[in-house]
């Protein structure tokens, strides 16, 4: 008689580490959920999983390889006790949680730990299931076995309240095990923290304390940021450890999908453009405010004052994206349709009369006259540095000293009137008029004088925008301060949103430079928009990139040394080559040469000071709003308020009225926005460039040198198929390294040491990303545009105005970067002669 052939165990129990673990079709919703946060990092107890095959025809009993392979238990989680839970198909979806439907059994010994998952399986049929879940009930289910966890205290954590939809965490706890809260045999006590990380204590609170409930907060957003939607987790503390037991999605919260509400698609006559650059995602209906006061309250004086033959710009939101248009002066109404009638030039003989004896035309040119008469683009930059950036200083310091919540609700409104209007100041403007005129006469001077482009050009200008690379530099100063300090070390291996606060116990002499550092330079907007939280609000973003930079060992003198290198030797190389030239011709040179080196810090400089500041001080102010609406049931959540239009959130400090369904609609428009982007384009541009050569020469000058610094900002489309994409080349040099795709600066956690980072655009608080990275591909921009000039400036090879860069390379795709000539190649296409390995930039 054979023998029945003994069963192993491996292919019936599935540890909960094991990667097939994460499917729900071996696992069950449950364990599979809980295996995708072991295997990220999360404290979650070891177990294995009885996948639902292994019960395939029982019904009373347990088959015989299920009872043979449960010996194998105890060498795999140790002697027990064990916790045994059931993970249904249906368990914990989206749609329907299940929860407390089936069984879970506690402090199961070996003896008992048979009949324990027979009892647990067999829950799935229960009454109270059938009527629950109706045709939506299991018929198949897994079952979890885990260490088991004796805790001091355990609970449930909501990261979003399922009622109000408030964006708050609330905790609930109990001592011991958390089968008391589940049963309703305890009464917990009830913590909640507020978005903005204030806390809510249980009067003689026995349970839990203030560190305690922030570790659950913190775990609970944890969860929430790696599973992507709001959670309802279970908890156990033991000792120093918070354990994961366990993670729903809240299914009270209406998915993304019922939140959209669709926005009918109405185009304007005229050309309109989408502005891909400052607005990758929607703006907010509060930053819009931005828009409007600076840009379309101050550009028709900046024109004017110029002699620029622009009257205005003008915006509409076409299916809840911005386009831009820019108003020529004197130019008829657009035609009627989406722009496509009206769009063709008059003859020349007929433009030379216009500019001639049209009475608008001819104010320009007066005023153009005159700009360079005094040299109005010199006395920008000198004005800029002497003066209106001294203001701004100022005035955001004072803004910062104040304590918002003490004033009162005129006080505050009165804070808000004043930060607008310094938002309408006409120096952010006016400097970038300036800058492109002075830079454009210098690549002028190089094409006519030298034959060289406008990439050769900026290289005589590289190293001299210190606003980008201050912010890195301060950075690296703190890493130096970290180094020799095994301790600080060794916190800083693992930084999560709870790190810094832990700072202080390490090491506080680190603690009080780091939090200057944040003071410093944390306080401004990471995107255009106020809806975005400021770095000073995610410290824990900054003190990651410490971490990086303690690994990379970046050098900023080194660096800039390499840049003053760069540059020093391109203005070596003109002067040789002007040599031959009359003294007139090296006079001009070395004119435009000084005059574009004074001004080429301004446009990053005036970025930080009229725009990334600004925009933070004005979310402050925006968010205090929001808890005074919050506070008299105004509004549900404090994000709600910017779903209201700034002078709306105003109005409402004084009139009482809800603001729940304004800021309902908005958030679901915008929603609706963010999944339909419309075209780049409506409407057939005129044909042809603009016949500038028809003006008087000083107005020219000022229009060619404007429309030269818009297409050098913005860039140009892209050409390129999929294994080879070509675009502007914006920082010299050349690498190969692994694609990380960042959608925004809320993914800067995924960076890694050496990444080729691509990404719809970059703000200039991106620089401080640029010392861990080894190339960068955005889909956006020209070589005048943020991030071409923070490449230069850190000396990492980059390529803008990609086009579609970020739909096309995936993360962990190896691609070489040419800064030189703007292509793109992904390892084995056509174009590459041989994949290397990552590393730091080669020179040309």
């Amino acid at each position: 008689m054979r023998e029945a052939a003994p069963v192993d165990a491996s292919s019936v129990l599935v540890g909960l580490d094991d990667r097939a673990c994460e499917d729900p079709g071996v696992a069950g919703n449950k364990a599979s959920r809980l295996s995708t946060l072991l295997r990220a990092g999360f404290d979650v107890p070891p177990g294995v999983v009885l996948p639902a095959t292994a019960f395939a025809g029982a019904d009373d009993e347990l088959p015989a390889m299920v009872r043979a392979a449960l010996e194998a238990v105890p060498g795999r989680l140790g002697p027990g006790p064990w916790a045994v839970r059931s993970s249904g198909m249906a368990e914990d979806a989206e749609r329907a949680s299940f929860a407390g439907q089936f069984e879970t059994l506690l402090n199961i010994d070996p003896p008992g730990l048979a009949e324990a998952v027979l009892h647990c399986w067999r829950s799935r049929r229960a009454a109270r299931v059938r009527a629950y879940g109706g045709d939506a009930s299991p018929e198949s289910m897994a079952v979890l076995i885990q260490a088991m966890v004796v805790p001091e205290a355990a609970g449930v954590a909501f990261t979003m309240d399922p009622v109000s939809r408030r964006r708050r965490t609330l905790i609930e706890a109990v001592e011991g095990l958390g089968d008391r809260l589940v049963s309703g045999t305890a009464n917990p006590e009830r913590w909640t923290i507020e978005e903005d990380g204030s806390l809510g204590a249980p009067t003689g609170a026995t349970v839990l304390g203030a560190e305690r409930a922030r570790a659950i907060h913190t775990l609970g957003r944890r969860v929430e940021e790696h599973l992507g939607c709001p959670q309802d987790i279970e908890w156990a503390i033991a000792g120093d450890s918070v354990w994961l037991l366990q993670a729903r999605p809240i299914t009270t919260v209406s998915p993304p999908e019922s939140r959209r509400v669709s926005i009918p698609i109405e185009v304007p006559p005229g050309v309109w453009t989408r502005d891909a650059f400052h607005e990758p995602v929607p703006l907010s209906p509060f930053g819009r405010v931005v828009l409007t006061e600076q840009v379309l309250r101050v550009l028709p004086d900046v024109f004017a004052r110029f002699g620029i033959l622009l009257e205005r710009g003008e915006v509409a939101f076409i299916g809840g994206w911005l386009y831009n248009r820019l108003v020529p002066t004197g130019a008829p109404p657009p035609g009627g349709g989406s722009g496509s009638a009206g769009s063709r030039q008059p003859p020349r003989w007929l433009l030379s009369i216009l500019m001639r004896l049209h009475p608008a035309v001819r104010r320009r040119t007066r005023a153009a006259d005159r700009a360079v008469a005094i040299d109005l683009p010199y006395q920008v930059i000198r004005t800029w540095t002497e003066e209106w950036r001294p203001e701004h200083e100022r005035d955001a310091a004072r803004a910062l000293d104040l304590d918002l919540r003490s004033l009162t609700d005129r006080e505050l409104a009165a804070q808000l009137d004043h930060r607008l209007d310094v938002i309408a100041h006409p120096a952010h403007a006016m400097v970038s008029v300036a800058y492109f005129i002075l830079v454009h006469e210098l690549a002028t001077t190089c094409h006519e004088l030298l034959g060289w482009d406008t990439t050769r050009m900026l290289t005589l200008l590289e190293g001299l925008s210190t606003a980008s690379t201050e912010p890195s530099r301060q950075l690296a100063r703190l890493a130096r301060l970290a180094e020799g300090k095994p301790a600080l070390r060794e916190l800083l291996t693992d930084v999560d949103e709870d790190t810094p606060d832990r700072l202080a116990v390490v090491d506080p002499q680190f603690a009080e430079a780091f939090a200057r550092y944040v003071e410093n330079t944390g306080h401004r907007a990471v995107r255009y928009d106020v809806i975005e939280p400021t770095l000073a609000e995610r410290p824990h973003l900054l003190l990651r990139l410490v971490a990086d930079q303690l690994e990379l060992g970046y050098s900023p003198d080194r660096v800039a040394e390499a840049a003053g290198k760069r540059r020093t030797a391109a203005a070596d190389e003109a002067r040789r080559l002007l040599a031959s030239h009359g003294p007139q011709e090296r006079e001009r040179f070395e004119r435009s040469l000084a005059r574009a080196r004074e001004a080429y810090p301004a446009l990053e400089d005036r970025v930080w000071w009229t725009q990334s500041v600004q925009t933070a001080l004005l979310r402050y102010l925006a968010l205090e709003i929001g808890h005074r609406l919050v506070d008299r049931g105004q509004l549900a959540t404090v994000d709600d308020v910017f779903y209201l239009e700034a002078l709306d959130a105003r109005s409402a400090l004084f009139d009482g009225t809800g603001r729940d369904e304004t800021a309902r609609i908005a958030m679901a428009r915008r929603a609706w926005a963010i999944g339909n982007p419309g075209p780049l384009a409506y409407g057939a541009p005129p044909s042809g460039p603009p016949p500038f050569d028809l003006l008087p020469p000083a107005a020219r000058l000022v229009n060619e040198a404007v429309l030269w610094g818009f297409s050098q900002f913005f860039g140009a489309a892209p050409v390129g198929g999929n294994d080879r994409m070509v675009g502007i080349p914006a920082s010299a040099g050349t690498y190969t390294g692994t694609v990380r795709v960042v959608m925004g600066e809320e993914q800067f956690a995924r960076i890694r040491r050496g990444d080729v980072v691509v990404c719809p655009a970059t703000s200039p608080a991106w620089s401080l990303v640029f010392p861990s990275i080894g190339a960068l591909i955005a889909d956006s921009g020209g070589v005048l545009s943020h991030p071409a000039i923070i490449a230069r400036e850190h000396g990492i090879p980059a390529v803008v105005g990609a086009g579609n860069a970020t739909a096309i390379l995936r993360d962990g795709q190896l691609v070489t970067v040419d800064g030189s000539t703007g292509v793109i190649v992904v390892a084995g296409g056509t174009d590459l002669d041989h994949a290397g390995q990552p590393g730091r930039p080669e020179p040309d």
